[in-house]
């Protein structure tokens, strides 16, 4: 008798191609604000853990070359630092109405820079959960927010 209840469970290729549009944003050596992104990365890097890690284990995480990324003592390596909700280069095209709906106190153009260099807009990732096949800027976002919850669900093809 077939189970008609339940589809096995199965592996599909999964690819998404759209244009993103950029506006206007300094150089990153340009930005008055990079001091702050530096300040906080080697203030917090050296117990840093990467943030998908800390949910299923950090069996799936790699470093940028693609070695395991697992923490050894107080220390993990391959870690990046990820803008987690604006990044720098999309700060000049932000509707501030829309961030202060969930970051009151950011409404102004003057702040905008400063808040996305701090440290409530950053998240510490391995370099596979940042920038690879798993990663946050690869995935779609539906697929990226359940590999929080879900070891190995996305390898690389």
């Amino acid at each position: 008798m077939t189970d008609t209840l339940n589809t096995p469970a199965h592996t599909q290729v999964s690819a998404h191609r759209y244009l993103m549009h950029y506006p206007d944003h300094p150089a990153r050596k340009d930005d008055p604000h990079y001091v702050d992104f530096d300040h906080y990365h080697k203030k917090m890097r050296p117990t840093a853990r990467c943030y998908i890690g800390e949910r299923i284990g950090y069996e799936d995480c790699k470093d940028a070359k693609g070695e395991s990324a697992l923490p050894a003592g107080d220390f993990q390596p391959g870690l990046e630092l990820h803008h987690a909700h604006i990044e720098f280069s999309l700060q000049n095209g932000v509707n501030l109405v829309a961030l202060e709906k969930d970051y009151p106190g950011v409404s102004d153009n003057t702040n905008v820079g400063a808040w996305v260099e701090s440290g409530v807009n950053f998240m510490w990732l391995c370099a596979w959960h940042h920038r690879g096949a798993a990663g946050v800027h690869t995935s779609a976002y539906s697929d990226w927010e359940a590999s929080k919850y879900i070891q190995g669900l996305i390898t690389k093809v």
